[in-house]
């Protein structure tokens, strides 16, 4: 099946009608009645196959939004629209200039095939040439459309715009930086993406093993809130040059199994890596190491990496070797703010 991708017209906009929104809600991100955190409410609802706020509401945002200057794309398989995108031309924000991604649905049937973010890129494009630093999304509070948006890399806006707040309090108001690295990263049977406020529960129990309280004790969360504040210090961390830059290793079903990073330090730049009990003696650090390590030092300029770990964490010592990472000291040093014994390893990037 060939979709090809092109601009819309305002006098296509009738043709939105042709996408089936047939979908099961099974989960919603939302804040219960007297908690201060958005937690998983299950909800189980059938969306029929007409769009969610109705099919003359959507399709007269289309028109507004052509009316305004604005650019849609479309997603055919032969002559059936069956996926579209669409943003507005007013930018607006205080410190940053927003451009609203407005819509985004994909028919039944054509989802999870690429066909959504490959949308999603194409207007990023477009909001680039009108010199818009961001995209602010109003996104669905369903488990499957925060995954998809936090898999592209996605955050929770960090001007949060209250006329569009208020148009629906249980939209997710997100945003989307456009100096971002590409996400998702993917391998084989792994993907790499930004962490979010939905994995605080799957941070703490990932952090529990006993390999983690042995080598690594400061990155244990005992609880789900501890997990969370973690989780807001990483967020906060993408937007600095230099500060830890920790991303989420997820298997392809979207199951939270570890994390990847790297870190600054006097030397210079140090990789880590932490892939939960259940999941381990699969090879998935390496594989983790090897997808993430040549993007983000690329995104980051960076020529040579360090990977430090106890000697006595064989298995660690494995996915640095399997990475390519050369040991330069093995003895007495610093790790954790304790003398322990440990082996140093350094990596280059070819021809550099």
């Amino acid at each position: 099946m060939s979709i090809i991708y092109r601009s819309m017209t305002k006098t296509e906009c009738e043709r939105i009608l042709e996408i089936d929104n047939t979908i099961f809600i099974n989960r919603v991100w939302r804040q219960k009645e007297h908690s201060q955190n958005r937690q998983w409410i299950d909800i189980n609802w059938q969306q029929d196959s007409n769009f969610p706020d109705g099919n003359q509401t959507h399709l007269a945002a289309l028109k507004e939004t052509f009316e305004n200057g604005g650019f849609a794309v479309g997603a055919f398989d032969k002559e059936k629209l069956v996926g579209f995108c669409s943003i507005n031309r007013g930018l607006f924000g205080k410190q940053y200039k927003y451009a609203l991604l407005d819509q985004l649905f994909i028919s039944n049937g054509y989802r999870g095939r690429g066909i959504g973010k490959t949308l999603f890129f194409m207007t990023v494009e477009t909001a680039k040439s009108w010199e818009a630093d961001k995209f602010y999304i109003c996104a669905g509070s369903s488990e499957d459309t925060l995954a998809f948006y936090i898999s592209l890399g996605c955050e929770n806006a960090k001007e949060v715009n209250q006329a569009l707040f208020e148009q629906d309090e249980n939209d997710i108001q997100l945003e989307y930086d456009f100096t971002t690295m590409a996400l998702p990263l993917k391998s084989e049977r792994l993907r790499i993406t930004k962490f979010y406020e939905t994995m605080a529960e799957s941070v703490h129990l990932n952090s529990l093993d006993e390999d983690n309280r042995r080598f690594v004790p400061d990155e244990v969360f005992e609880t789900v809130d501890d997990a969370r504040e973690i989780i807001d210090t990483i967020v906060h961390c993408y937007s600095e040059s230099i500060a830890p830059q920790i991303y989420a290793v997820l298997l392809y079903d979207g199951t939270h199994i570890g994390h990847v990073q790297i870190v600054p330090t006097e030397e210079g730049w140090e990789v880590g890596y932490h892939i939960s009990k259940p999941h381990t003696k699969k090879g998935y650090a390496t594989e983790a190491v090897k997808a993430f390590l040549p993007k983000i030092m690329n995104y980051n300029n960076i020529t040579k990496i360090y990977g430090i770990t106890h000697a006595d964490n064989i298995a660690s010592r494995k996915v640095l070797e399997n990475c390519d990472f050369t040991l330069t000291f093995e003895g007495i040093g610093e790790y954790h703010e304790l003398e322990q014994q440990i082996c140093r390893y350094v990596y280059s990037t070819p021809n550099k």
